[in-house]
């Protein structure tokens, strides 16, 4: 298993930082953010930041995990995607991440995927669709028809965060197809969140995994263990408290360690 500190996790970081900050950490793969617009500004991997991360990535040894994030929203949207999709694959990326935030036509996003799919096996890169709470493609159910309906060679991201608050439950995992599932997320959470607070809290404040009341154990206990497991747990309230990205990094390994240690099946292929 390899570890892969997700881009969202250290919000307003700079690519560069972020390298590092995995790096130092222990993490073996970084994600990027290379598809305007970026949740965080300064996340955001511009061709000018290019030559940077570059440098960065050689000397650390990190390797790239997924590239973020790719809106299925029209044919025009997707067609635009091949910049960042080449600029990925330059820094080393195998993967780009597509979400589906509101496109209700199945047949249509699934065409859109398809496409997608299309134009990254050009840059040498597979692709995932990533289900949102609340979102037009919310469900691993739902994911999994776009993948079948595409008929290409894709996956899904599996992100604890979205199943969680979209109800669902392990059976949900067990019952996505085998192979489907390429790349986990995790994090945690309260039971609830008020109101006002839910439509920040996937992007702003997580907890970090082992601090909340998501069932991780019996979810993750039902997800592949020889793909890469990310952690994506943003925490807006240690970056305002001064923690540097270093100090983030390291205190989320920390976490996620704790918590793979009492999952037995991946604690057995856990190669650090």
């Amino acid at each position: 298993m390899k570890l892969c500190l997700d881009s969202l996790t250290l919000t307003d970081t700079e690519p560069v930082e972020l390298i590092h900050a995995a790096s130092e950490a222990g993490f073996d793969l970084v994600s990027l953010w290379v598809q305007a617009p970026a949740l965080y500004p300064s996340a955001l991997l511009s061709p000018e930041k290019a030559q940077a991360c570059l440098a960065a990535l050689s000397q650390t040894g990190m390797r790239v995990g997924p590239l973020e994030v790719f809106n299925l929203l029209s044919a025009e949207a997707v067609e635009s995607y091949r910049p960042a999709l080449e600029l990925g694959a330059r820094l080393g990326a195998k993967t780009a991440s597509a979400i589906n935030t509101s496109n209700t036509d199945v047949t249509q996003v699934s065409e859109l995927f398809a496409r997608f799919a299309e134009l990254a096996a050009a840059c040498d890169l597979g692709v995932t669709i990533e289900p949102l709470t609340k979102f037009a493609t919310a469900t691993l159910a739902q994911a999994s028809d776009m993948v079948r309906s595409a008929r290409v060679d894709a996956g899904i991201v599996f992100d604890v965060y979205h199943l969680v608050r979209e109800s669902g439950s392990v059976a949900d995992v067990y019952a996505t197809g085998p192979g489907l599932i390429r790349y986990v997320q995790l994090c945690d959470g309260p039971a609830s969140v008020p109101p006002d607070v839910a439509p920040l809290e996937s992007w702003q404040e997580r907890l970090y995994p082992g601090d909340g009341i998501f069932p991780l154990i019996d979810v993750f206990s039902a997800v592949p263990t020889n793909i890469a497991w990310g952690v994506e747990a943003p925490s807006r309230r240690r970056a305002n408290s001064g923690m540097s990205a270093a100090q983030q990094a390291k205190e989320v390994m920390g976490a996620v360690r704790k918590v793979i240690s009492r999952i037995p099946k991946a604690q057995k292929s856990l190669g650090h």
